[in-house]
């Protein structure tokens, strides 16, 4: 598949909030409503052996043309953590690229506490975490065994944001969900729809049980908050959000939502 030019023009008014190095390969969860999925899979070439990722030097050039700060190791068929060159890509990167750029890590964080030393050698954490009840777990990510999120939020050196979607399975548990990541510490938590959910959030979500208090928007998602904690609820039609995307295959886009890219 050929690879969009990278830098189309000199003199381009587009700038990006961010950008996103994806990787594809064997998962650790068997999430039913995956969106890697919904990726053309000729793109999500397993990529977990491979140094550099493919066309990583075109993804650099971009990343300092448009002045990109904000880069993120992600997946779209995996977790980024079972890429086997993680802190050296890591590493590198931070060689090539600007002291100002921050590096985040978008993890299910099943591996977090047997990856400590790379996990905090990030700017900052977002962790796919939907419940702390071990059958609701199961059902929205396809496998057992709860991670110790407590556990991780107090070994971790750097700001971890928690990312919950609502699904049936866990969407009357949000209300007490809040509440016990609120007490564990969690100061930053969004709450996503499903991809293709067309109802809003009202319908979604039960919000006189979740007390929540208004406090503004992020790229045109409501901001709430739960006493210190922040909640936004993000859903991804409506996020006034750019990006460009390193697909495993090498493939470069600049489509926000992955499933546009091909």
């Amino acid at each position: 598949m050929p690879t969009q030019s990278p830098i189309p023009n000199l003199q381009s008014p587009l700038s990006y909030d961010f950008a996103n190095i994806l990787f594809a390969g064997p998962c650790n969860a068997r999430c039913p409503f995956c969106i890697g999925q919904r990726v053309d899979p000729r793109l999500n070439v397993d990529n977990l052996r491979h140094f550099p990722p493919t066309n990583l030097d075109e993804f650099v050039e971009m990343i300092r043309h448009y002045a990109i700060r904000q880069i993120v190791f992600t997946g779209t068929t995996t977790d980024p953590q079972r890429y086997r060159h993680e802190a050296r890509l890591l590493d590198f990167l931070r060689g090539e690229l600007r002291p100002e750029s921050q590096f985040s890590l978008h993890t299910n964080g099943r591996l977090a506490l047997g990856k400590m030393d790379i996990f905090n050698s990030y700017d900052r954490v977002c962790i796919s975490f939907p419940s702390f009840d071990e059958a609701t777990y199961r059902r929205v990510m396809g496998v057992p065994t709860v991670p110790d999120l407590a556990e991780i939020l107090g070994r971790a050196h750097v700001p971890v944001k928690v990312s919950c979607v609502v699904t049936e399975a866990n969407r009357e548990e949000i209300p007490d969900f809040l509440r016990r990541c609120r007490e564990i510490g969690v100061e930053r938590l969004v709450l996503r729809k499903l991809y293709g959910e067309e109802r809003g959030w009202e319908e979604v979500l039960d919000w006189e049980a979740m007390q929540l208090v208004g406090r503004g928007s992020y790229r045109g998602n409501p901001v709430y908050g739960l006493d210190k904690m922040e909640v936004t609820l993000w859903d991804f039609d409506v996020t006034e959000s750019r990006s460009i995307n390193l697909f495993a295959d090498g493939t470069i886009s600049r489509a926000y939502r992955l499933v546009e890219a091909g």
